[in-house]
């Protein structure tokens, strides 16, 4: 059984790991153990990242020149693609374990198989629409008695007259199988209804509130599930140029300001859904999500796998003096059937990110500034040094990260770089701002210039 980082290094080094992720930042927590030999993603790691922590890094945006709004997954693709030629010979003979966000791709295994080394892929945990459909997840949530907003499925586009007189003025229309925002859309009247796009299936919702809250789980080897930290989703946050339902960032300290009962509630909700998982047969982390009123909470869906906020769990989890596993390490060790012990604690911490996008048209960033912690002075932001993560934020700074190469050409909702913090940027909803966190998104604008999309300045 590994139980500290110590044991988990001395597993995870011999066997070293292939890292594939759509942003290397959410990985950091294995880059940090030194887990990751090898790193593909469709964004570029922030500069220095492989010489500081001694990995090989890829990515499709080094290539393309541009950074685009979606999950960035069509990216893994294409470098994969590339890999043979990337790696030539170097890699001929190596045995690599993966370490994946999400699910594993069939052309990744040959990409590796061609470079001349092995890929060695954990075994599926579970085959069931539960695990990636929304209107699987909502019948699945009623058999396990968790609470969920009134929603109905239906086929072309939506009636707005049949729904308004069933779920009122606002609801929500949702694709099924979308993920991180990406699909929803706030329904507020009929001219909102009629620019919706035919589907063979909608998920139509309720619409219950804006404050909305993610739970971490675990189920083990063992099948014994764990409730973990929970964390405020920002969604939506409109100055920081996400549009509605998007995700942008979370707050692990934030929940100790809702109300009690609801987090209770969550918090036993999760529960039940990781005794579910584990009966169906996942292993690994899930995240639960949850939107509050007042005191109520009901159950929106279910990831399972890593989520975007999984890796600042993992800094805060690598700050605990007792050298206990982050849950990042322990998913990927567990998911190639080596058990671990983890103890689990759901209380508040200190650690935020807010994801900022850019929002206007197609333009190359000509001037980008450097990652690494800053302090905002008069309105400026002034940089103080290297950083990675939260784990070199001070109390009043910020950390830049997941910053595009100088000359990428940006698109709508492309990121323009994450603000790691150790206070509340965004009011107890997650929806808007606060003084301090407009004033950071304002300075922080202020260090990029841009040019045409066909120019170098």
């Amino acid at each position: 059984m590994i139980a500290t980082l110590e044991d988990a290094g001395r597993m995870l080094r011999p066997g070293a790991h292939l890292g594939i992720v759509s942003r290397p930042l959410y990985l950091l927590p294995l880059l940090r153990t030194g887990a990751l030999a090898a790193l593909l993603s469709s964004e570029a790691a922030d500069a220095g990242w492989g010489a500081r922590f001694g990995v090989e890094l890829h990515a499709q945006e080094e290539w393309s020149g541009s950074r685009d709004g979606g999950p960035g997954g069509p990216g893994l693709d294409g470098v994969a693609g590339r890999l043979p030629r990337l790696v030539g010979t170097r890699w001929r003979g190596r045995e690599l374990r993966l370490a994946g966000y999400g699910s594993q791709r069939e052309q990744w295994t040959a990409a590796v198989r061609a470079t001349g080394a092995r890929l060695l892929v954990p075994p599926p945990t579970a085959d069931s629409d539960v695990l990636v459909d929304k209107v699987a997840m909502r019948a699945w949530f009623e058999h396990l008695g968790v609470p969920a907003p009134d929603s109905t499925v239906l086929s072309g586009r939506p009636d707005h007259r049949v729904l308004r007189d069933r779920f009122g003025a606002l609801y929500v229309a949702q694709s099924p199988r979308g993920s991180g925002g990406n699909g929803t859309h706030l329904v507020r009247g009929a001219d909102d209804a009629a620019v919706l796009p035919e589907r063979e299936r909608w998920l139509v919702s309720e619409y219950v509130g804006d404050t909305a809250l993610n739970v971490h789980g675990f189920v083990g080897l063992d099948g014994l599930p764990q409730v973990l930290r929970p964390s405020l989703q920002l969604i939506g946050v409109a100055e920081a140029g996400a549009g509605f339902g998007q995700y942008a960032g979370c707050d692990f300290e934030a929940p100790e300001r809702l109300s009690p009962r609801a987090l209770g509630r969550c918090l036993e909700a999760t529960e039940r859904i990781g005794w579910g998982l584990a009966g169906l047969g996942y292993r690994g982390v899930f995240g639960a999500d949850f939107v509050l009123d007042g005191d109520r909470a009901l159950a929106l869906e279910i990831n399972c796998r890593m989520q975007g906020s999984t890796w600042l769990l993992g800094e805060i989890e690598l700050e605990r003096p007792d050298g206990r596993l982050p849950t990042q390490v322990r998913h990927v060790l567990e998911r190639h059937g080596m058990p671990t012990l983890g103890k689990p604690d759901p209380d508040p911490a200190s650690g935020v990110q807010l994801t900022v996008r850019h929002t206007g048209g197609p333009a190359r960033a000509v001037r980008v500034p450097r990652a690494g912690a800053y302090a905002l002075c008069e309105g400026v932001l002034v940089r103080r040094g290297d950083a990675a993560g939260l784990l070199e934020c001070g109390p009043e700074e910020t950390v830049l990260v997941n910053l595009p190469p100088d000359g990428t050409v940006l698109h709508p909702g492309a990121v323009l770089a994450r603000l790691v913090a150790r206070r509340s940027l965004t009011a107890p909803d997650g929806r808007a701002l606060t003084a301090r966190g407009r004033a950071l998104v304002e300075a922080l604008h202020r260090l990029y210039s841009f040019g045409e999309p066909g120019t170098e300045g």
